[in-house]
C-alpha cells in the first residue's frame, strides 16, 4: 500500500520508527526498505535507531555518537559490510555522518527521508505489481484443433465451415487483421454472423460467380465447400485449368 505520513512531532516519528525498525532483543526490518536499500543497510539503520533511542537528550535532527565496533557487536556484521552499509545510507540521504579522529562517528538519522524512501518504493512496488497482474490477465492464446473448431461450429451454427475457417486463419497465423487473435470462439461466432449475411450460393457450378469471387478468397472457399457438400468435385488440367463436375 502507498504510505502517507503526516507527523508533526518528533515523538510520533520515533514511535512509528520504533515499530518499523527497532527492537531490544531482535530486529524488525521493513520489507519495502530492504528492497530499496538492501538488507545490510536496513539492519544497520535499525541498530542506529535503537542507539538513538538510548540517548537521553536526543531531540529531532541532532547527532548521537557511536563506533563501528559497537555496530558490529550489535549486528554481527563484518566491518566491511558496516562501512558499506553506512555509505549506502549516506548516499540515500537517510543518515548524515561525521567521522571523528578518535574512531567514533557522529550520526544524525534523517527521519523524514526514511518515510520518503518507503513511500517512493511502495509506489514502485504497486506499479510493478499492477504490471504483473495485467500480464497474468492477458492469457496466452492457444489455437483450437480442427476437431474443437468443428464441434463449436456444430454447437452454435447450422453450417459447418470449420475447415474453411481453420485453413483461413492458419494461413494468417491466427491473426485478426494485424493483431493476434484473443479468442477463437468469439472469432467463430463472428464468422457465422458474416456467413448468415452472405449471398446464398447456387446448387450448381457457376463459372461467372467463381470468377467474381476470385478476389475474395474467403467467399470463394465457402462456395467451393458448398459445391463439395452437394457432390461436386474439381479437377485440374494444364489446358482447361480447374473444372467442376457432378459425381
Amino acid at each position: 500500500m502507498e504510505i502517507f505520513i503526516g507527523i508533526n512531532t518528533f515523538d510520533k516519528y520515533m514511535n512509528l520508527l520504533k515499530s518499523l525498525l527497532s527492537g531490544s532483543q531482535y530486529f524488525i526490518i521493513n520489507k519495502n526498505l530492504v528492497k530499496a536499500i538492501g538488507i545490510d543497510a536496513s539492519l544497520i539503520l535499525s541498530q542506529l535507531v535503537e542507539f538513538e533511542e538510548l540517548e537521553d537528550k536526543i531531540t529531532k535532527n541532532q547527532y548521537f555518537t557511536t563506533t563501528i565496533g559497537q555496530i558490529a557487536d550489535s549486528t554481527t556484521l563484518s566491518i566491511f559490510k558496516i562501512k558499506s552499509g553506512i555509505n549506502n545510507l549516506y548516499k540515500n540521504k537517510i543518515i548524515d555522518i561525521i567521522v571523528n579522529k578518535n574512531e567514533t562517528i557522529k550520526v544524525k538519522i534523517l527521519h523524514e527521508n526514511i518515510f520518503t524512501t518507503l513511500s517512493l518504493n511502495a509506489k514502485s512496488l504497486i506499479k510493478n505489481e499492477s504490471k504483473k497482474k495485467a500480464i497474468i490477465k492477458q492469457k496466452r492464446f492457444k489455437k483450437p484443433t480442427l476437431k474443437e473448431l468443428k464441434n463449436y461450429f456444430l454447437k452454435i451454427g447450422e453450417v459447418d465451415e470449420s475447415e474453411i475457417m481453420f485453413d483461413y486463419y492458419e494461413s494468417k497465423g491466427w491473426k485478426v487483421g494485424k493483431a493476434p487473435m484473443k479468442c477463437w470462439k468469439s472469432a467463430t461466432r463472428n464468422w457465422i454472423r458474416r456467413l448468415n449475411k452472405s449471398v446464398k450460393f447456387p446448387n450448381h457450378y457457376d463459372k461467372k460467380l467463381d470468377m467474381k469471387l476470385s478476389n475474395d478468397i474467403e467467399e470463394l472457399n465457402r462456395y467451393h465447400k458448398h459445391l463439395k457438400k452437394l457432390g461436386w468435385i474439381s479437377t485440374y488440367s494444364p489446358s482447361a485449368g480447374i473444372t467442376w463436375r457432378k459425381k
